[in-house]
């Protein structure tokens, strides 16, 4: 059973796979990495345990893991993502959409019954204005759900999703790392294999580059980055007189 096969066994969807069990994968990826090489024989029983492991729902486990551990970080970073980055983005105070364009917004949601406060009930009463204003993205993502798997949206969406995982792994991940360096540079000294020796090398080289890259990139800024593109593809769904519309239509074209 290949790796596409297992995925598809496990029975979990695009964003599953791709915001959560990747993740999850590239957290344990430095263990494997070490493990392939100086244990081959390891490594071929790790490809058949991992078999079992979907049999038994171990995979599908994983990913409700990964995806606790994101939701934890996103109520840690609080109104720069999720759900309360896009209220935000509604508010009379935010600059990231065009006024006109939130003008646009703020009529759509209107024109459907969602009452949103204007700049001087903001200004006046900013706690009950950002309630408003969240309850009209929760009213606006249960309107546009049943078409959230398709194009843009549904894209920008899991990567948001995997950088959030990503972020909530990277303790977990850089752990991992530090241990994977720690037993390569101990194997590299202790085997005698030139060839194998040398393999060591770029294999630490490349831990030591995967370190870094979770230490620097892997950041909550990271996460904002893709929540932000998120936010402003979500609310562009008011320009449309029916939510969903457009994607339908793509979707049925493509």
């Amino acid at each position: 059973m290949n790796w596409d096969q297992i995925l598809r066994a496990s029975g979990l969807d695009r964003y599953d796979r791709n915001a959560r069990l990747y993740p999850a994968f590239l957290s344990l990826l430095p263990i494997f990495v070490v493990v392939a090489l100086w244990m081959p024989d390891v490594w071929t029983l790790l490809g058949g345990l991992v078999s079992i492991a979907v049999g038994c729902g171990l995979i599908f486990l994983l990913a409700q893991i990964v995806r606790y551990l994101g939701r934890r970080m996103e109520a840690r970073l609080g109104d720069r993502v999720g759900r309360a980055r896009s209220a935000a983005m509604l508010s009379h105070s935010d600059t990231h959409v065009a006024i006109d364009t939130k003008l646009r917004y703020h009529r759509y949601l209107s024109n459907h019954g969602i009452r949103l406060p204007d700049r001087e009930m903001e200004a006046n009463d900013p706690a009950a204005a950002k309630q408003a204003f969240r309850s009209a993205v929760d009213w606006l993502l249960e309107h546009t759900r049943p078409n959230a798997k398709a194009l843009m949206l549904h894209n920008e969406n899991i990567a948001y999703g995997f950088r959030r995982n990503l972020l909530g792994m990277k303790p977990m991940a850089i752990t991992l790392v530090v241990i994977a360096l720690a037993g390569n540079a101990f194997l590299i000294f202790t085997k005698a294999d030139h060839s194998l020796r040398i393999a060591g090398g770029i294999v630490e080289l490349f831990l030591l580059l995967t370190l870094i890259a979770w230490l620097l990139v892997v950041r909550a800024a990271f996460v904002e980055d893709a929540s932000l593109a998120y936010a402003q593809r979500f609310l562009a769904q008011c320009e449309d007189t029916k939510p969903g519309r457009k994607l339908r239509k793509a979707k049925a074209e493509s």
